[in-house]
């Protein structure tokens, strides 16, 4: 059985509980001031969690609080600052790693991926998950697409290519003139001069070429 507890207060700490308790500025917080004026006039907390209808142990603890904290301690935890401040660190964080390519970091990509990018984050923010970097580049504006595709500079020009493929012939039939040769042809084969196109986390309205280019 839970030892009893009783809250012995102040006349100035039971007049600053009543104001408190008449207050309008949060009906929890002035509830729990009520949970100790009660306790002060000698009621158990039984009789306290059956007057106000809630969870003996949750007056126990709200008096518990009040005891050791004052008034303070009635008052629900902020629950605002560490997100914001979170999502704020994040914002900073991807705002200076979408300028720069993964493989700056480390990695093999050259577009971030949102595993990428956590990886990255993880390193310095413990708590950061998938869904709050999602979050955070949806409302910042970043977009998911693909990079421009352009040929490599150093690319061959249709002439070029046009020249090589007639050097080429031209040593077959010079050699298949010397002596028998054997020449292999693959069907459905295919060359490209332009890259493998990868995606990756751009501001809205950036364009970026490539990364082989």
């Amino acid at each position: 059985m839970p030892k009893a507890i009783t809250a012995v207060i102040t006349d100035a700490q039971k007049e600053e509980l009543f104001k408190l308790r008449n207050s309008r500025t949060g009906k929890n917080t002035a509830e729990r001031a009520h949970y100790v004026l009660l306790s002060s006039e000698g009621k158990s907390i039984n009789k306290i969690s059956e007057q106000m209808a809630r969870n003996p142990h949750t007056v126990r603890c709200w008096i518990k609080r009040y005891l050791r904290y004052g008034i303070s301690g009635l008052r629900d935890k902020s629950s605002r600052g560490r997100p914001n401040q979170l999502r704020e660190e994040v914002r900073k964080q991807l705002n200076q790693l979408l300028e720069e390519s993964p493989k700056k970091y480390g990695y093999q990509q050259s577009g971030w991926q949102i595993n990428l990018l956590l990886d990255q984050l993880k390193k310095t923010i413990d708590s950061v998950s998938a869904t709050t970097v999602k979050r955070a580049l949806h409302e910042h504006g970043w977009v998911y697409k693909r990079f421009s595709k352009k040929p490599p500079i150093n690319a061959p020009t249709k002439e070029e290519k046009a020249a090589h493929i007639e050097k080429m012939v031209a040593t077959i039939e010079k050699q298949g003139l010397e002596h028998e040769i054997e020449v292999l042809f693959a069907d459905e084969s295919h060359f490209s001069n332009e890259p493998y196109v990868e995606r990756g986390w751009f501001k809205r309205g950036e364009k970026k070429i490539g990364p082989h280019q």
